[in-house]
Parts: structure tokens; sequence; C-alpha cells
């Protein structure tokens, strides 16, 4: 794990100075005092190098439903494990990284990663789009909200309320 935490620290500190595009692998694996093999058994893409808290994140989602709690009960774990003050720099610094199209395609692929853990839930097909929004509300609320930012739960509770009256039935009671 600690490797991972360097190879972020790294990432970031070379994306801030000489933005992404000008960053390499190599140049992020030195940095992190790792060889770029081993850059590759924790990424597969530079990319990837953003968004390790949300893999891991949606990894524990897809396990926590994997062993029969409802949507509901494992966002709240997935959610409460997360820390107020470890916001990713991808959700705050993404400009000052340059970014760009990089950050859409590679958000895309996340995106639609908890799209499919959604739709696998038991949240009704017509839902899963609606739920999938509330989520990303409350995760972008929660990244760009100055310290001390509120918890993330909360956030989350009041973006699935507000979407509660437009849910079918089956997806309330997976839901609430």
């Amino acid at each position: 794990m600690s490797s991972v935490a360097a190879l972020e620290d790294a990432a970031m500190e070379l994306f801030l100075e000489q933005g992404y595009q000008n960053t390499s692998i190599d140049e992020i694996a030195r940095r992190a005092g790792i060889s770029r093999a081993t850059f590759f058994n924790y990424c597969d893409t530079k990319s990837d190098v953003l968004w390790v808290d949300v893999d891991r994140a949606l990894a524990s989602l897809e396990t926590l439903l994997g062993s029969a709690l409802s949507l509901r009960e494992a966002l709240h774990s997935v959610a409460s494990a997360q820390p107020r003050e470890r916001i990713p720099l991808v959700a705050s610094q993404s400009e000052a990284m340059g970014l760009g199209d990089e950050l859409a395609a590679s958000a895309g692929v996340r995106l639609d990663r908890l799209r499919l853990i959604i739709a696998g839930s038991g949240v009704e097909h017509q839902d899963v789009w609606l739920v999938l929004g509330a989520i990303v509300g409350a995760l972008v609320s929660w990244a760009r909200a100055p310290s001390p930012r509120e918890e993330l739960v909360g956030l989350l509770d009041e973006q699935l309320q507000r979407i509660r009256g437009a849910l079918g039935q089956h997806s309330v009671a997976t839901l609430f």
C-alpha cells in the first residue's frame, strides 16, 4: 500500500509541476522510487493513478454488494470510510494539472463501472441513471466543499432523498 501512496503522491506532484501531458510514466516511477514494471503492477495507464481512491471505493462497493448488503448500506459503508480531509487532487486540481480530455475519458470509465454496479444492485433499470446522478452529485458537492467539509454520507443521503419521489417502488426499497 505504501508504494501506491508513493505513486499517487509522485504523480500528483509531477502533474502539478509540469502538467499531465508533460509527465511520463518513467518520471512518475522514478519520483516514487519504483521501477516502471512496478508502476504497471498498480496501474494500467498513467490516468489510472488519478483514480486510485475511486477505484478502491468501487471495488469495495462491489464486494459489499456481493455480501448481501443493500445498495444503501453498501454506499454508506464506502462513504463512511472516506476521510473528510482526503479529497483526490483530480477533483480539485484538474485544471492546474492540465487534464482536459484525459480527465473526461478516465472519469467516464469509472462512471460506467458505477452504473453497472448500480444496475446489478436491484435498482430498477429505468432508475439507474437517476441514482448514478445522485451519487455523483453528492461526490462533487463533497469534493468541492471548503474545509471543514460535511461527511459524505450526509450529502449522499441528501441527494438520494431529492430523487426519492421519481424512483420506482423497488428502487425505493433498495435505497431507503
